[in-house]
């Protein structure tokens, strides 16, 4: 673990810079966020704050080749979605397509998000901060786990979408993170597909569902 990107410097950025220190302390951390106030609470010597809206450092930062090892999201918008949506912008535009009620009543504790977008949740209860995401028990009722979230999304058929999931994986208690090869390759998922497309960003409890469809901007430009 030599470099952490985490996007958002709130409540849970701060709570993420300690575990990362704790758990990592020779990585590299970088904290972005619009608010130089948020930038400035970040109060640790040897982490360096850019105070920039996180979806855009991301998409002009994020380097094949040039990456870290891991991006932590904790911004309230989904991430994944808003970083491709501004690598498509120059040929192409995201539309919003409604997301099936198959999908949404195959899914536990669905919440409807303010663009389209779902909120999805294993619990139906407040989560601990510091739960260690164990595969077996709930940590919070001390039930055996009736399913992994990122699996259920996984399995998901509901022709004619493509389904496309970014695994979140727990880097500390409480603190999740992406791969950046996990953007890239469902990046390449879109871009590849004619149909609409699912797409999701989940760890094993929660997660964030929206739906789409890619039209090239040369489509507009024939349209009377």
């Amino acid at each position: 673990m030599k470099n952490i990107w985490i996007i958002g410097a709130g409540r849970f950025g701060k709570k993420a810079v300690s575990a990362m220190k704790r758990h990592y302390p020779q990585a590299a951390v970088t904290v972005v966020d619009h608010s130089s106030q948020a930038c400035a609470a970040i109060d640790h010597p040897t982490v360096t704050t850019i105070c920039m809206d996180g979806v855009s450092y991301l998409y002009h930062y994020l380097k094949n080749g040039a990456e870290p090892d891991w991006i932590i999201p904790v911004i309230p918008v989904h991430l994944a979605f808003e970083w491709m949506r501004l690598r498509l912008l120059s040929e192409h535009r995201m539309e919003p397509v409604e997301i099936p009620e198959a999908v949404k009543r195959s899914l536990p504790n669905v919440h409807s998000g303010k663009s389209g977008e779902i909120f999805v949740s294993v619990a139906s209860f407040i989560c601990p901060e510091n739960c260690p995401e164990p595969s077996d028990i709930c940590t919070h009722t001390r039930q055996p786990r009736t399913l992994i979230l990122h699996q259920r999304l996984q399995s998901l058929c509901c022709p004619p979408f493509v389904n496309v999931v970014l695994q979140s994986q727990q880097l500390a208690p409480g603190i999740g993170g992406l791969r950046p090869q996990s953007l890239w390759d469902g990046l390449a998922e879109v871009l590849a597909s004619r149909f609409p497309v699912l797409l999701s960003t989940a760890c094993k409890c929660h997660g964030v569902v929206q739906a789409f469809r890619i039209i090239p901007s040369s489509a507009d430009r024939h349209q009377p």
